[in-house]
């Protein structure tokens, strides 16, 4: 199993801490909903009986909230689920994973036998017209991007996006869009999103999730969007036949209605990314914009700032297993103001600390 952030039992385990303020992973701060508290407790009279195999009332939820034909859905247990089942299902040949990202697209491409081709972001890790360049003079059948992109939190021009969306159509390749962070955009009604875009585009499948913007992580619920109906069928009959449990879609379609809480979350994360991104930039910092709930930064000649971190309780998600990022490259969290500021305080501590040269090594001067 690959690394990921937000793993407290094994870093209880490790350090025989075991309470910690996670900046690894990247769930809203603002705790699970109450309707999706009152969602599961009036679900659990439901225990006695199988899910519904098909999703019936939460693809009919989905398709109201996006637009959409409750047909062109597959709900599934995360959104790595419909990442591994879409992949195991189409079995593609030879792919083009734009890296640093999320490592379960490889791991989920060569799970289905398919030779993957790293193509390494340009500096400052962003996608540019070169991919086009690189998709037209390859033999891929599959592309696999993710918007915004994790761990650099960016996003893809629009007009470039579908530029890219037409050389993948013309050469007749399949591209799976990561869009589990969109929500989390400037794109309020998600005019920019591929989901727009499904039914002039076949061969392109969005995968969703509710589980940052919700903090349900625990519960797991993701779905993917296809115009293509007949390629949805196909990935619901692979893999398990309840991969959706009663508990997940009853809380699903309780926050897909709950604006008070997506309204909250919002005016949070626009007043707390930017107030966190200052603060990492002043301690010295080179901290990239982004549009998701993190913020990705580097931490020049910095390797163990992770380990540093541990011993205030804190957890970073360190960012040297991504391709392409060595090991002073992090990834934090947005959390509430009074965490944040913690976080701020405690890498100050570990700068002066001077454990790797502190703030001098940040500037190069050592």
């Amino acid at each position: 199993m690959a690394f990921h952030g937000g793993d407290i039992e094994t870093a209880a385990e490790q350090t025989g801490r075991t309470r910690w303020l996670d900046f690894s992973a990247n769930i809203s701060p603002l705790g699970v909903p109450d309707s999706v508290k009152q969602a599961i407790v009036q679900a659990a009279e439901h225990l006695s009986h199988y899910p519904d195999p098909y999703q019936r009332k939460l693809r009919r939820a989905l398709a109201e909230t996006h637009r959409v034909l409750p047909e062109q859905i597959v709900c599934g247990n995360g959104g790595a689920d419909i990442i591994f089942r879409t992949l195991r299902c189409l079995r593609p040949h030879r792919a083009l994973l734009p890296v640093p990202c999320f490592s379960e697209y490889e791991e989920a491409l060569t799970e289905a036998g398919c030779r993957v081709t790293r193509w390494y972001l340009p500096e400052p890790f962003q996608i540019t017209r070169s991919l086009c360049e690189a998709l037209e003079n390859g033999c891929y059948d599959c592309l696999v991007l993710c918007n915004p992109n994790n761990p650099t939190g960016s996003v893809i021009e629009p007009e470039l996006l579908e530029s890219i969306l037409e050389t993948a159509k013309q050469k007749q390749m399949f591209v799976l869009m990561d869009e589990c962070f969109y929500d989390m955009t400037e794109d309020l009604e998600e005019r920019n999103s591929c989901i727009r875009k499904i039914d002039a585009f076949p061969n392109l499948l969005v995968v969703r999730s509710l589980t940052k913007r919700y903090a349900i992580p625990g519960l797991r619920l993701g779905y993917g969007i296809c115009g293509d109906v007949r390629r949805i069928e196909h990935i619901r009959t692979t893999g398990q036949p309840w991969p959706v449990n009663t508990l997940a879609a009853e809380a699903a379609c309780a926050v897909l209605n709950d604006k008070a809480y997506q309204m909250q979350f919002r005016e949070f994360l626009q007043q707390a990314r930017p107030d966190l991104q200052r603060g990492l930039t002043q301690l010295g910092f080179q901290v990239w914009d982004s549009h998701a709930n993190f913020l990705f930064f580097r931490a020049k000649g910095m390797s163990h700032l992770d380990l540093d971190l541990q011993e205030f309780g804190i957890l970073l998600r360190h960012c040297d297993t991504y391709p392409g990022l060595n090991a002073d490259y992090y990834r934090a969290a947005v959390r509430l103001p009074e965490e944040n500021a913690k976080l701020l305080s405690d890498l100050k501590s570990c700068l002066s600390a001077g454990a790797c040269g502190g703030a001098q090594c940040l500037k190069g001067e050592v």
